[in-house]
């Protein structure tokens, strides 16, 4: 075995790695090395990043090539479009794994000042303008969120019944099953408030409305996402883009802005560089709040560890504590937001009164 394919079965765990690539797309590997959490593949016909790619992501990708082809006529953005294998599908299955091959993107990963939030919220303001007009396949009506927001939001609603069923119903409670038992009733109560705010601010008739600033969504902008080209950001790993609206993917950026900077400094820079290439309307950052007050992060926790079984018991507990500790931390962002966006944009949201009456009685942390 080559040097090359000892190092490939070691990053990858998969002993003929070399020889699916070939089969799949027919060429020869020259060099291979990790660079975050791809392999860089030096071939004779170019440059590949080979990303693992997660069980029935076929479609996903589909809906990558045929954004990124919508968007290239705009010239703002660049979206790698994945490789076809020899068998025309964006996706193949390794001894182990499934894999998904990329075209190289150079650049590099840096650290973010205020102006490094503002550039990339341009950024995203370009993707979302350029997404406008975008027609996908009818195969991929499952990755239309717009204007289903409450019935996802219901259908989640239910999931935490069935998760507190699944609690209940082991032999004995493990460590993960009495943290969640303690904690489903913030979490109930996160999901409600988040639908009562999304039906007072117009529901999902008004997401539909939106639509017409932009079709789709990358839902993962953060540092590992975004390299650098010069004073330029270009996000890469699109494998949780969908077809939503705007408000969505702006309200996970600002959250991601909070969460990083531990304040408001960096959420009101993106905000305003955001509207210097596409403004938003009033009622939107009623759309943004409720995005906010939704719990995304515990759900998807919950959902990895008592639905797909992908976290393994001893990391359970560990994996939805650090998730809650998260929501709670979102709090202050929570009641912060409303009276923010009224000084600095002069824009008036409904407030959600716990959250107001915590604010006035002095329960803000940090």
């Amino acid at each position: 075995m080559s040097d090359t394919a000892t190092r490939i079965k070691e990053w990858t765990d998969e002993p003929r790695l070399l020889q699916v690539l070939d089969y799949r797309y027919g060429f020869q590997l020259r060099d291979a090395h990790p660079v975050g959490g791809v392999l860089k593949l030096s071939t004779e016909q170019g440059v590949y990043a080979l990303k693992r790619a997660r069980d029935r992501e076929e479609k996903r990708w589909q809906l990558v090539e045929e954004l990124a082809k919508h968007i290239q006529a705009a010239g703002e953005v660049q979206i790698p479009i994945p490789q076809k294998t020899r068998q025309g599908q964006r996706t193949f299955a390794g001894f182990k794994r499934s894999y998904v091959l990329l075209p190289w993107i150079e650049g590099e990963h840096r650290p973010w000042d205020q102006r490094g939030w503002m550039r990339v919220a341009e950024h995203l303001a370009r993707f979302h303008l350029a997404s406008k007009g975008f027609v996908p396949s009818t195969t991929l009506r499952g990755l239309n969120h717009a204007g289903e927001w409450k019935k996802i939001w219901s259908r989640m609603q239910q999931q935490v019944e069935m998760f507190k069923l699944a609690a209940d119903l082991g032999e004995e409670y493990a460590a993960v099953d009495r943290l969640w038992i303690r904690q489903c009733a913030f979490a109930e109560g996160m999901l409600e408030t988040a639908l009562r705010y999304l039906d007072k601010t117009g529901g999902d008739e008004l997401v539909a409305e939106t639509r017409r600033t932009g079709e789709a969504c990358h839902l993962n902008i953060h540092g590992k996402n975004v390299l650098w080209q010069g004073e330029n950001p270009c996000f890469i790993d699109w494998n949780c883009v969908v077809l939503d609206v705007r408000t969505r993917d702006l309200a996970r950026y600002l959250l991601h802005a909070f969460a990083r900077t531990g304040g408001m400094e960096a959420v009101t820079a993106s905000l305003r560089a955001y509207q210097e290439y596409s403004p938003l309307k009033e009622e939107e950052y009623g759309l943004i709040y409720a995005q906010l007050l939704f719990p995304h992060r515990l759900m998807r926790s919950l959902h990895d560890i008592y639905q797909e079984r992908k976290v393994p018991a001893y990391l359970a507990k560990g994996h939805l504590s650090a998730s809650i500790d998260q929501e709670e931390t979102k709090l202050q962002l929570l009641r912060q937001f409303p009276t923010t966006i009224k000084q600095e944009f002069g824009v008036t949201i409904p407030e959600v009164d716990w959250l107001k009456n915590s604010r006035e009685e002095g329960m803000v942390t940090g």
